[in-house]
């Protein structure tokens, strides 16, 4: 019994885990020059560990981090990322791309048995900008999709996410807004059937586009959620610890990386 529990606890975490790249994959706007831009990382990086700590007490609990490393080309492109728990629970994720650099794919692998178990499919306009995501399962069936829609400068405006198994199709709907740096300023998140807003979501950026302020506001426009980000860099400009402050007063995460660098 103990063991059956601990394999559907695994499976369960596997799941958190690819939602979580999920979710990362699809907040991403048009496919950009590289990834190394896409994260608006400095210099020719060929990979990174991050860590991210939960904050108890403004103390780092050591026992509670997820670990993520990323392997860049010498183009700046992923060929292969990881994500693990602290409880050696973990996910590798392996994109491909076509003739032109676009990630046509990308597949999650379950790094305890190596079999698969989600797959992305990408298709884009002729101005190489995402119109359409598509995860399947392990059965090869669709579980998920989403259509993108872009401006004139090639930033995502909205998004409509569908799950395959909901009898209503559509599930959620979110617009996005620029500011005068093509950062995206703001989200809106709409209810199932894209007319009611449900919440929407501010930013603010640094000089060198780092995000550092990220409010949560109601249906109404009140403000229900402030969080504060700083930064330390390295001599490349390229962060290696980014503190999450609740409220903006209370450290509640950090998150560290060290990098390797192409000679």
């Amino acid at each position: 019994m103990l063991q059956k529990i601990n394999k559907i606890s695994s499976k369960l975490q596997l799941l958190v885990i690819c939602t979580f790249i999920m979710i990362f994959y699809f907040s991403c706007s048009s496919e950009k020059t590289n990834d190394w831009n896409e994260e608006n990382i400095n210099g020719k990086v060929e990979s990174y560990e991050e860590k991210s700590f939960n904050v108890v007490n403004d103390e780092k609990q050591e026992k509670s981090f997820v670990k993520e490393i990323k392997n860049f080309d010498q183009k700046g492109k992923i060929v292969e990322e990881y994500l693990y728990e602290f409880d050696g629970v973990g996910s590798r994720f392996v994109p491909k791309y076509d003739e032109k650099g676009y990630k046509t794919e990308m597949f999650c692998y379950s790094t305890q048995s190596n079999k698969l178990v989600y797959k992305w499919l990408y298709t884009y306009d002729d101005n190489g900008n995402k119109i359409k995501d598509e995860i399947y399962n392990s059965g090869n069936q669709v579980i998920l999709e989403r259509d993108f829609k872009y401006d004139q400068k090639g930033n995502k405006i909205e998004s409509i996410e569908k799950y395959k198994y909901n009898p209503e199709g559509v599930v959620k709907k979110k617009t996005f807004e620029y500011n005068d740096n093509n950062e995206n300023s703001k989200t809106t998140t709409y209810d199932p059937f894209g007319k009611k807003i449900k919440n929407f979501y501010t930013f603010v950026y640094d000089k060198d586009g780092n995000k550092i302020e990220e409010n949560i506001h109601n249906s109404n426009g009140k403000l229900t959620s402030k969080w504060i980000y700083k930064y330390e860099f390295d001599n490349q400009g390229n962060w290696i610890k980014k503190t999450e402050f609740d409220q903006g007063l209370f450290p509640k995460n950090i998150i560290e990386r060290t990098y390797k660098y192409y000679n």
